[in-house]
């Protein structure tokens, strides 16, 4: 027998391999069980050829075949090779399984050259896809009624640890969906994660958007219970966000729970009846602001009482403080009747374990005796000592609906064991009286007037032949003038 002149005719090439990894996608009626064996089937195709002599007589016994796998029909790389077998040829006819690599037939052109008894047919043969397996091509459109209730294109089923669609590029996008008027990607879980993206080096999920509108936001994120985003890194910021040209700005780096850096406002806070801004801090700042050229923090509220703009029951540092009203201090009224706004009122004691403000506060009465040296300062209204009860924090940051419409500072007088604020320093209305120590011009040192809570000229006298004030009498400057009367004038409190 002259092998040289053998011919192979293919009566048949059937690509299993082309449709066991999408195979669950096609089988809307699979079972569970179903779907698990179609997923394992393995990656192999079945080859069928018929053997004949020179002169077409067909030849039966065992010949020595070999089969090898190219991605050209003449030269190429041979991307897989069955090695010699023995193969039965029965009236011309044989059949054989190519225990095929799966990851060859990924839409690339291939062709399949056959050595019989050590001598190679020509031409090689292309490896062609049954006519629906070609809408598993690169580039194909999959086009048809839907598979499942939520009218998706493609439906894919596997078992419990399985994926039930898989996409792998070496240098490209692995998964590339488009929407027109819906979303590109919809991802959803009954018990777990919607969506899961992680990345050895670059981003675990990147997202950009093309619109111009205020509303066209990067990402929209909503929940109904938990975080609305949960961000964690363990070696740098939790969320940084940028916004406009940050260049020049300073650059935070390290493990920060969240970084803001804007042209405008790097951190912006608002609330309707909550925290516009909240945060705690174990061992350091629990909150840091810092700007090149303009505000670090900027506190505001809306409410008509003006509290508070910015609010924290701890220690506050700043290098330089300014201001453009008083600076006050919460005391207790202890003395009998009731104080007013605009009364002086004097130091009469200390609470060294106030509960409700975790800590000692000063307690004080109103002033009776002329030129006092115990002035503790003026008091500018009642004050709600519930509004700053350590009790009431919480550490997510919620307030409580007690809080919501709070009177801070509420009209009217304090009974004794209320609470008041007294202005320190810093311009304050006060009850003044010219009556007695004479008229008050602006700048004129005060004291306090023999008439219960008055404010007065301060009263001078002479030491060592030199006209003085008593130490430790003058507790402010007059701003504006007062004569012969008894009225509510402006004062600079200076507590000297």
């Amino acid at each position: 027998m002259n092998v040289r002149s053998l011919s192979i005719v293919v009566t048949g090439i059937v690509l299993l391999l082309l449709a066991a990894g999408v195979v669950g996608a096609f089988t809307q009626r699979a079972s569970a069980a179903e779907a698990v064996e179609a997923a394992q089937t393995p990656s192999t195709i079945s080859y069928q050829g018929r053997l004949t002599d020179p002169n077409g007589q067909p030849l039966d016994g065992d010949y020595t075949m070999r089969f090898i796998v190219y991605d050209a029909a003449n030269g190429g790389t041979a991307l897989w090779d069955s090695g010699d077998r023995s193969i039965a040829v029965d009236g011309g006819l044989f059949t054989t399984q190519l225990e095929v690599d799966q990851a060859n037939f990924n839409g690339q052109a291939l062709w399949l050259s056959i050595d019989v008894n050590g001598q190679t047919l020509s031409p090689r043969q292309e490896i062609l896809p049954a006519p629906y397996a070609l809408s598993l091509r690169p580039g194909a459109d999959i086009v048809g009624e839907s598979l499942n209730a939520a009218d998706a294109a493609l439906a894919g089923y596997a078992p419990a640890t399985g994926a039930a669609l898989y996409a792998s590029a070496g240098g490209g996008a692995g998964l590339h969906s488009q929407s027109a008027q819906s979303y590109g990607v919809w991802g959803a879980s009954a018990d777990s994660w919607g969506g899961y993206f992680t990345s050895d080096n670059g981003y675990g999920l990147r997202v950009h958007t093309s619109g111009d509108d205020h509303y066209d936001h990067g990402a929209y994120v909503t929940s109904t219970g938990g975080y609305g985003v949960y961000a964690q890194s363990g070696q740098n910021q939790g969320v940084r966000g940028e916004a406009g040209n940050v260049e020049g700005i300073a650059q935070p780096l390290g493990a920060v729970g969240v970084v803001g850096i804007g042209a405008n406002r790097g951190v912006y806070g608002s609330s309707s009846s909550g925290n516009g801004l909240y945060g705690v801090s174990d061992s350091n700042y629990g909150i840091w602001g810092q700007s090149a050229n303009y505000r670090g923090v900027t506190g505001r509220t809306s409410r008509t009482d003006n509290n508070y703009g910015f609010y924290t029951p701890d220690n506050f540092y700043s290098f330089n403080v300014h201001s453009a009203g008083a600076f006050m201090q919460v005391m207790q009224y202890n003395g009998s009747g009731t104080v007013s706004p605009g009364d002086v009122v004097v130091f009469s004691g200390i609470d060294r374990s106030a509960a409700v403000v975790d800590g000692p506060l000063v307690q004080v009465t109103k002033a009776t005796l002329a030129n006092s040296t115990a002035v503790a300062g003026v008091v500018y209204s009642r004050f709600n000592i519930a509004a700053v009860d350590p009790a009431l924090e919480s550490l997510d940051g919620s307030l409580p609906a007690a809080m919501t419409d709070m009177e801070v500072t509420p009209p009217g007088d304090a009974a004794p064991g209320e609470y008041v604020l007294v202005v320190v320093q810093g311009p304050a209305l006060v009850k003044a009286s010219a009556v007695d120590a004479g008229a008050i011009q602006p700048g004129d040192l005060l004291s306090t007037a023999g008439a219960a809570g008055l404010a007065a000229k301060v009263q001078m006298a002479t030491v060592d032949g030199s006209l003085t004030t008593l130490p430790g009498t003058v507790f402010g400057k007059a701003l504006e003038p007062l004569d012969g009367a008894q009225d509510m004038i402006y004062v600079y409190v200076t507590l000297q």
